[in-house]
């Protein structure tokens, strides 16, 4: 099968499963995957709206930067970029730094589709990033982050929280790579330095090993690890953030427990 053909159809079976449809904002990091799930999502019939996070991260952030607007310019597209220094917090200061980039990732891809009106939020995470996210948690008991499992979680307008898209979810990240290289898209090659030592990377390694011993094995985790979030009865009801109004799990949102640490709420 033509590869690009296989690919494609990959992304097509989520969006057509999960009715995928309208207005998407597509947060690209500037590395293989978000670029590759923005330039595939370009011969779809959405209306995209690309923008970049910018963390402050040395001159690693500034060189992510640069191959956004790349690719955007490349398919014709205006990047929106959103800095994390405008919201008082200086990154280089922080002491959890995974912790405080991810908290303020899904904070503020959320905030940016909610404003521009978009049904969803697309990232790049593929089907090896979604099991190593899965296996962590599993090795840190931290079931509940079970939930977001699949490619595709609905939104909802009464508390301001936009839908979730994953259109590589099904693929994994030779063929991110493959598909990449074969539309000689550009991209980031530099890893976070705050990452390069993160447990992640050998249950990524891990999991891929895995698949080469037995071809499949990666979407049949996938396909269990759905199934045990459907049947988790354990719920936890969202609220909106009494300060930001965005939504939350308890009172105050994290990113608002953030700014106050910062002293800017």
């Amino acid at each position: 099968m033509n590869f690009e053909k296989y690919f494609m159809g990959k992304i097509r079976s989520v969006v057509d499963k999960y009715g995928v449809k309208g207005r998407i904002a597509v947060a690209l990091s500037g590395g293989k995957d978000s670029m590759a799930a923005f330039h595939a999502l370009t011969k779809f019939k959405f209306e995209l709206i690309p923008f970049y996070i910018d963390l402050g991260i040395e001159e690693y952030s500034k060189v992510c930067m640069e191959y956004a607007k790349k690719i955007c310019d490349i398919l014709g597209y205006k990047l929106q970029i959103i800095k994390l220094k405008d919201y008082g917090i200086d990154f280089s200061k922080a002491r959890k730094k995974c912790s405080v980039c991810g908290t303020a990732k899904r904070y503020l891809m959320n905030k940016f589709a909610f404003e521009y009106d978009c049904d969803y939020v697309a990232t790049g995470h593929n089907l090896s990033d979604a099991l190593t996210f899965a296996f962590n948690n599993l090795a840190s008991v931290n079931i509940l982050n079970f939930r977001g499992m699949k490619p595709v979680l609905p939104g909802n307008k009464d508390l301001r929280m936009a839908g979730r898209f994953k259109p590589l979810f099904y693929l994994k990240d030779d063929e991110c790579m493959e598909y990449v290289k074969m539309n000689e898209i550009p991209y980031c090659k530099e890893k976070c330095p705050y990452a390069r030592d993160a447990p992640t990377i050998e249950l990524k390694e891990w999991i891929h090993e895995m698949e080469r011993k037995r071809n499949g094995i990666m979407l049949n985790f996938a396909k269990s690890f759905e199934k045990i979030e459907e049947m988790m009865t354990r719920q936890q009801k969202i609220r909106q953030c009494s300060i930001c109004g965005y939504p939350s799990y308890g009172n105050i949102c994290k990113f608002c427990k953030l700014r106050r640490k910062y002293g800017k709420i």
